[in-house]
């Protein structure tokens, strides 16, 4: 009979490792004391790992082997959100401010490229990124309380239909603090800042987000 080790009464927590590791940290190679990992977020398909060097290492969690690594030059990664139906895409802002979503292109065997650069919170800390859970659209959330949301095209679509699609940043509201997290499922968006929560209806009344929660000091 296997013996269970006994957890010290101090310790509140337990960390355990069921498969090796040494497959993905061979495949970060993050070899370099001047770079840390600033963010992550995780798909069906990728682990994403964002660094203090503007870098985004994206890592098939299939055997931990294929990697891609998309750079940056506005700066290091602060948020990254993978595209929770398509694994095609991913959003990253960077300490700039600056939103980036990429294509990856991975089922046409292409490069990786930008479809859309935001400058909309440029100059601000963007503090939370959400993906639409159906279309192409991404929920930007900021330390002035801001939010926006970016409605993309594929680069097919886009080459397409680049005369039509003009303004595809909206603002969706600001609230009273710095946004914390945005979630979203049909078509309501939750908003939490540092006192309250706020609930947008992105169909039809973006602009009149209604409060559903507060925290009093």
């Amino acid at each position: 009979m296997t013996s269970v080790p006994v957890i010290p009464e101090p310790y509140t927590h337990v960390l355990a490792e069921f498969e090796s590791l040494d497959p993905l940290l061979s495949a970060l190679r993050l070899d370099s004391s001047r770079l840390k990992c600033t963010s992550i977020a995780v798909s069906r398909k990728w682990l994403a790992l964002g660094s203090s060097g503007g870098g985004l290492n994206l890592i098939q969690k299939e055997g931990w082997k294929h990697r891609l690594f998309l750079s940056h030059r506005e700066g290091a990664i602060s948020q990254v959100a993978c595209c929770p139906h398509d694994d095609d895409y991913v959003a990253v802002a960077t300490s700039q401010g600056v939103v980036v979503v990429w294509e990856l292109n991975q089922e046409r065997r292409g490069k990786p490229e930008r479809i859309y650069v935001s400058s909309e919170h440029k100059g601000r800390r963007v503090t939370a990124l959400c993906w639409d859970t159906a279309v192409l659209r991404v929920f930007v959330g900021d330390h002035m309380g801001k939010v926006s949301a970016i409605k993309l095209n594929t680069s097919k679509q886009a080459k397409a239909a680049a005369t039509f699609v003009m303004f595809p940043v909206q603002t969706i509201t600001t609230v009273d603090s710095c946004v914390v997290q945005l979630d979203y499922l049909d078509g309501r968006l939750l908003i939490s800042s540092l006192t309250r929560s706020f609930l947008c209806d992105t169909e039809r009344y973006i602009d009149q987000p209604w409060v559903v929660g507060c925290t009093e000091f």
